[in-house]
């Protein structure tokens, strides 16, 4: 990674960890556990925080750096994207309820959609197109936000450009198992489920809800019967982690398709919790794990050793959260608690172990390991 790319990437980075920590915190703070340097702004902030401060910035910050390998001016613009929403998440962190934090999150919204525009108009594929309208759903939900629609409202369309990215870049990367027509007919067919069910939230929340829920338990089930990780779930090191994070993912994905067709258009409580924390801990959160020991090196220029440690957050962020989602809907407050408590601690963790292995690599230029290979 030259000078310049690492100027352009490494402030981001910081910005992104500042605000993943503080909004993991803010998260105690919604479970009733105050914490002095958290602040009451940033505990209401708690969730547009995580999605657009934290996982919208590395997304945009993602798409700016494979951008970036084209070269050009246009291409070192790009990084202008994952700076607006990263100031716009800084804002947020801080505890501030104005209207600037929300126009820099939905100035970026709008700068990711531009740039999946030139990635589809360079590569016309329907991952792509999946990925692109992930985009399209983040800036309606910014949006909305913008117009002062309830967050209970348009949460769902950020959920859906988390959830379309995701699933976009498994379809991309199931393209070597040579997918039938049939197959990709019915990926499809869940998608555009999928999205009627978060199309209809703005009008009818409810229905809308129930129908996103029918797509999401469609695409759980595509991406179990379909995705590559039902074989690389055999191989050992690396590929077995990332597959055993995703198949993890895909259940929790399901989970909260049952529970958007049971629960409907909920707008607080722990019917809301559960139904939102299944798809945002359990499906993304288990993504990013997954994901990281590829992702990082791309992004810092330095490789990160697998370990089988990793497996320790892991198992401890998908366990607490069946306790926390069981306690919630059971009535179990305490445990509710204590799960929340131990989701915060197993991302700290995980956080803790890439950070030391980036620390501690020697190598100068990223390493990326296939799914499909060994490490």
């Amino acid at each position: 990674m030259t000078l310049k790319q690492t100027l352009l990437r490494l402030p981001l980075l910081a910005a992104v960890a500042l605000s993943l920590l503080t909004g993991i915190l803010a998260g105690l703070g919604r479970l009733g556990i105050a914490l002095p340097a958290i602040t009451p702004g940033a505990v209401v902030n708690h969730g547009p925080l995580m999605i657009g401060g934290v996982l919208g910035t590395l997304i945009c910050l993602e798409r700016a750096v494979a951008l970036s390998a084209y070269g050009g001016r246009r291409q070192t613009a790009a990084y202008g994207v994952p700076l607006l929403a990263g100031v716009g998440g800084l804002l947020l962190a801080l505890g501030s309820l104005d209207l600037l934090p929300k126009a820099l999150i939905a100035a970026a919204s709008a700068g990711l959609v531009f740039l999946f525009y030139l990635l589809v108009r360079r590569h016309l594929a329907p991952f792509t197109v999946v990925m692109a309208l992930g985009a399209v759903c983040w800036l309606v939900g910014n949006l909305l936000w913008l117009a002062g629609y309830p967050v209970y409202q348009l949460v769902h369309w950020w959920v859906a450009f988390l959830v379309l990215t995701v699933v976009g870049e498994r379809l991309e990367l199931s393209r070597i198992l040579r997918l039938t027509p049939l197959s990709q007919r019915l990926f499809l067919l869940a998608v555009g489920v999928y999205l009627a069910g978060v199309c209809l939230t703005v009008v009818q929340l409810d229905t809308g809800v129930r129908i996103a829920g029918l797509g999401s338990l469609g695409l759980a089930a595509w991406l179990l019967h379909y995705d590559i990780a039902r074989r690389t779930v055999r191989r050992p090191g690396l590929p077995r982690f990332i597959a055993v994070c995703l198949l993890a993912g895909y259940a929790w994905l399901g989970a909260g398709g049952v529970f958007s067709i049971l629960f409907g258009g909920v707008r607080a409580g722990v019917q809301y919790e559960a139904l939102l924390h299944a798809l945002l801990l359990g499906f993304i959160f288990s993504m990013i794990f997954g994901h990281a020991l590829i992702i990082i090196p791309a992004i810092t220029g330095r490789a990160v050793s697998f370990h089988r440690v990793l497996y320790v957050p892991l198992l401890l962020l998908h366990g607490s959260l069946v306790i926390r989602v069981a306690g919630a809907l059971g009535g179990a407050y305490g445990l509710r608690r204590d799960g929340g408590v131990f989701n915060v601690i197993a991302i700290l963790v995980f956080i803790a172990m890439i950070v030391a292995g980036v620390l501690l690599s020697r190598v100068s230029r990223p390493v990326m390991v296939k799914e499909g290979a060994s490490p």
